[in-house]
């Protein structure tokens, strides 16, 4: 077999880990099976953005990641709706049953379309020799720091449960070491914002972060508050999956300049966030809610195909896979420490009705704040 021709290894993992939890006989295997969908997961995503660095010229990049993000629309509008189906009707092993299947079947289409394209080419020898060298006292202790991340998130999730008295300092030592192990992860450069590449990556993990809260206690708060039935709560999630793909599209089309989509993205979710965050007031009606999701929806649907190809842009071909894996890092980590930790005070705070939710919206806006200001620096 030709190198280009060599299957996915994280479509692998991915079959094994939904098999693994569709036969799960215990919650301590399921949750080893989602381990291992994780890791396929994270093994195909830095695989894609590089495949489309080095496939695609840079002017049909934008059309790409646009065309990415799109592609979760229609799993957004139809899947919960399917999922439900099958879990009434068959079991909810089936929902995961059918996941290896897909996934089959779209790695013999990416096969038959990657078959003679320079997918795999090799790097400069030369220049990959010198970052070789140039992080060769770190590199081998990436993997170990990225284990530790995983286990410290871990220990936050346990202890957002506070189910045992030593909670807090338990959840004291998760933050400390996933504060140092993202330090390494990422480039020197990401905290303080430098201009370009560390930027953007902060960039990502700020605007993730945000709308991920921000998506999570929404509809619950819809439930719990408003007393909508789920169906109706979860109207959010579509409308802003929806108009994320409109906001992509628009990026794709390059007919904006790159910082224009960056920092127009950026203000549009942090408009959009506030907007819906007046729910949380007596009296203004939950329409309120999906018309500011549907402007948070179309701004990060604007800013994250950019923020990958910009990205791709600044990365020579040796670097394109560390730059990638450090972008969809700054994202995962930094969205399950604050959903660890705003998880716990939410608990806490649940007691004392819609203050826990205030909390909540609370941290997702300073988050977004803190993406619209980073965007300058990200666009410059």
């Amino acid at each position: 077999m030709r190198p280009t021709e060599a299957p996915p290894c994280g479509c692998g993992y991915l079959c094994c880990g939904y098999v693994a939890i569709a036969t799960a006989p215990s919650m301590e295997l399921l949750v080893a099976g989602r381990a291992i969908t994780g890791l396929g997961s994270g093994l195909d995503g830095v695989a894609l953005y590089v495949a489309i660095a080095r496939v695609f010229p840079t002017h049909i990049r934008p059309k790409m990641f646009g065309a990415l993000a799109m592609a979760w629309l229609l799993p957004s509008v139809v899947g919960p709706a399917l999922s439900g189906v099958v879990t009434e009707h068959f079991g909810w092993r089936w929902v995961f049953g059918t996941v290896p299947v897909l996934a089959i079947v779209a790695m013999a289409l990416l096969l038959r379309g990657s078959r003679g394209t320079s997918m795999n080419q090799a790097v400069d020898p030369e220049s990959l020799a010198n970052v070789t060298k140039a992080a060769a006292p770190r590199l081998w202790m990436k993997p170990l720091w990225g284990l530790i991340a995983a286990l410290s998130v871990l220990m936050m999730s346990d202890a957002g449960t506070r189910t045992q008295p030593w909670w807090p300092a338990q959840l004291g030592i998760a933050v400390v070491l996933l504060a140092i192990a993202v330090n390494i992860l990422l480039p020197k450069g990401t905290w303080r914002a430098t201009r370009g590449l560390p930027a953007l990556i902060l960039m990502r993990g700020l605007m993730g972060t945000g709308f991920t809260i921000a998506d999570v206690y929404l509809p619950l708060f819809m439930i719990e508050q408003r007393h909508l039935p789920v169906w109706l709560a979860g109207l959010s999630l579509t409308v802003g999956g929806v108009t994320w793909a409109v906001g992509a599209w628009l990026s794709a089309r390059g007919t904006l300049h790159p910082r224009q989509c960056l920092r127009w993205g950026a203000l549009l979710m942090t408009l959009g966030l506030m907007i819906s965050a007046l729910v949380l007031f007596p009296g203004w009606p939950v329409w309120i809610a999906w018309l500011g999701w549907a402007a948070a929806g179309f701004g990060i649907g604007m800013a994250y195909p950019t923020q990958s190809v910009v990205v791709l842009e600044q990365s020579s071909p040796s670097e394109q896979g560390s730059n990638a894996s450090a972008l969809q890092l700054s994202e995962t980590l930094m969205t399950a420490t604050a959903l660890g930790i705003v998880g716990a005070v939410f608990a806490a705070l649940l007691t004392a009705g819609e203050s826990a939710y205030v909390m909540a919206f609370g941290v997702a806006a300073a988050l977004s704040v803190g993406t619209l200001l980073v965007a300058r620096r990200a666009a410059s």
